[in-house]
């Protein structure tokens, strides 16, 4: 038996099973979040969204100063990939799709925003954890 041989070929099965392992999302969203977003016409609002915990993904719930997102709206198709959580929700009244996103980075969450209709992403001012 060529020992240095079977060694190596070990080492390259277990290589590939640490790779093949997904990773678990270094980031813990769970909490009540903040953020002001320009919504170009009406001013600045400020988005209230609360993520909790359900299973391997989150449920939560959203709203905003501005009216324009019913109190307690259910956010849906909720996806975590690495260190961004993506949802959907619905607005004024339910007539409008929204995509909201937020990124871990180097320390700092960052947040943008997208009605589905227009496909175009606006940037939150801030956004933190309470």
């Amino acid at each position: 038996m060529n020992t240095p041989k079977v060694a190596l070929g070990l080492l390259a099965v277990l290589g590939l099973v640490v790779l093949a392992v997904p990773s678990s999302p270094a980031v813990d969203w769970a909490g009540t979040w903040t953020g002001s977003i320009d919504t170009r016409g009406m001013g600045v609002d400020t988005i209230t969204l609360v993520l909790k915990k359900a299973d391997k993904t989150y449920a939560g719930t959203i709203d905003d100063s501005l009216g324009l997102i019913e109190k307690n709206t259910a956010i849906t198709e909720v996806k975590l990939e690495g260190d961004e959580i993506s949802f959907s929700f619905k607005a004024v009244g339910g007539s409008m799709d929204f995509m909201m996103k937020m990124t871990a980075k180097d320390g700092k969450i960052s947040a943008q925003l997208m009605n589905k209709a227009v496909g175009e992403w606006g940037s939150f001012e801030s956004i933190s954890r309470k």
